[in-house]
């Protein structure tokens, strides 16, 4: 399997990845401390710099797409303006899941994005062939010494059924 890992702040989706044993062909990240960071744990693996200009058609047919998209637009943390955010960049992800057209897609956010703006991001899912599911998991699910509430989205696209590949 091949992974392409967007947002990737320090390779968080891309260790896990290669623990599961799939390879992640490269990542989007705009932080420079972070991509000195990937480039130090991944120096083969090439780092787009800006999600508005990547191309997601160099990826097409991609096995898998991660991403945590800005939290800040949903954070109870903060002003939780969505939309209106400047820092609102689910709609690039989903451009570039659109031009890449992969298996699956995975994404981690807030618990606030629950009551805002998920039910778009499983619309927008949705209305280009992925059936999604949201699920919360607490950190303390896996050993963190507090809860701190994350909302993942896992998507499978509708064409690619399990057993039928």
């Amino acid at each position: 399997m091949k992974h392409l890992d967007l947002f990737s702040g320090i390779g968080g989706f891309a260790l896990a990845a290669q623990w599961a044993g799939i390879e992640t062909v490269a990542f989007c990240e705009i932080d420079d401390f972070a991509c000195k960071v990937l480039n130090k744990n991944f120096p083969d693996v090439p780092v787009h710099r800006d999600i508005r200009e990547l191309d997601g058609s160099l990826y097409a047919g991609i096995d898998l797409i991660t991403g945590g998209y800005p939290c800040q637009p949903f954070s109870s943390s903060g002003k939780r303006l969505g939309e209106k955010d400047d820092r609102h960049l689910w709609p690039e992800m989903f451009r570039v899941i659109q031009q890449a057209r992969p298996t699956w897609v995975v994404c981690e956010n807030v618990a606030g994005h629950i009551t805002m703006g998920l039910d778009a991001v499983l619309s927008d899912m949705e209305s280009i062939g992925y059936a999604g599911q949201a699920v919360v998991i607490p950190a303390c699910a896996v050993g963190a010494n507090h809860r701190r509430q994350r909302v993942w989205v896992i998507a499978h696209a509708a064409e690619f059924r399990l057993g039928n590949n």
